[in-house]
């Protein structure tokens, strides 16, 4: 099974990467908690899928950070075809993105 984890800095794209991954048939879950991405996995390629990205927000959750390595070790012990895509962004077009889209904090 093809498997995609989404990462990366706030407003660098990562919605966007997951929506063009959708429109070419990828199976997309937004801010799944890295605990639940094995399991995700293992059922959606119980189920038939073939392809799955996960957009992961390491901001969501202190613990994502911590389980993200032990979800990645569990993947490829399943022999899942596992990639990671961090996206980044320069300085000014992160400000130009927050600018444009984001409510304030």
């Amino acid at each position: 099974m093809q498997t995609i984890l989404i990462s990366g800095l706030s407003g660098s794209g990562k919605s966007v990467a997951l929506k063009a991954l959708e429109d070419v048939g990828f199976y997309c879950v937004d801010n799944l908690p890295a605990e639940f991405i094995a399991v995700l996995v293992r059922f959606l390629r119980d189920s038939g899928e073939d392809r799955v990205a996960i957009n992961i927000d390491v901001r969501s959750s202190g613990d994502t950070v911590l389980e993200l390595p032990k979800a990645i070790a569990d993947l490829k012990r399943q022999g899942i075809d596992l990639r990671v895509l961090f996206l980044e962004a320069n300085t000014e077009n992160l400000v130009k993105r927050f600018s444009e889209s984001r409510r304030p904090h």
